[in-house]
């Protein structure tokens, strides 16, 4: 990616992130931002059969795409961009499983909540998967992935392009208690070590 480019999505992020009111896990060193908000949509049935009802308090998940970037400069294979990734949300589960358990109001959030088009091999991370309503508000959230994935992918342009227009954008969420049981203390799955 372009210095100078990165250099003006770094004064762009850091407007974002205070209109948006997201809350770093740990900036610099987690891929994850945070917002806790009441969850819109349709009943969300977990892993662990914990349903997220609509008006239900969660924790809104953002996946933090301009350190991504940062990250990614001088990555040009898209394996390693797809490894680096995998395991950058897979260091910052047990810090997002710290951070939600010291929340003062931890008792009413019901999950963790995002929406992302890069879902591909997260369910062993315990996560599950529905689609998400095409409202003009996830028309408008696909596009700006999109970019995002035009400008942090190494073959992002060419990748756009063999991908259907109507990309999969999804919905992926666990529960609190999924969360903390297997991550808290900063506990890994099972065969999951980098």
């Amino acid at each position: 990616m372009n210095t100078s480019l990165l250099m003006l999505w770094g004064y762009w992020d850091e407007i974002y992130q205070r209109c948006t009111r997201l809350t770093y896990i740990e900036k610099g060193n987690n891929i994850f931002r945070v917002v806790v908000l009441r969850y819109r949509g349709e009943p969300l049935v977990t892993t662990d059969n914990c349903i997220i009802h609509d008006g239900d308090l969660i924790l809104k998940l953002h996946i933090h795409n301009y350190y991504f970037a940062t990250l990614c400069k001088g990555v040009k294979d898209e394996l390693r961009v797809a490894l680096l990734l995998r395991r950058h949300i897979l260091q910052s589960l047990p810090k997002l499983a710290t951070f939600l358990d010291s929340m003062e109001n931890k008792d009413q959030i019901k999950g963790i909540v995002g929406t992302t088009m890069l879902h591909k091999g997260i369910t062993p991370l315990g996560f599950s998967i529905s689609d998400v309503p095409m409202t003009w508000f996830f028309r408008y959230k696909r596009w700006y992935l999109r970019l995002m994935l035009r400008i942090v992918h190494p073959n992002g342009k060419r990748r756009l392009q063999s991908w259907n227009y109507e990309m999969p954008l999804k919905r992926v969420y666990m529960s609190k208690e999924f969360l903390l049981n297997r991550y808290a203390d900063g506990k890994q799955p099972l065969g999951e070590s980098y």
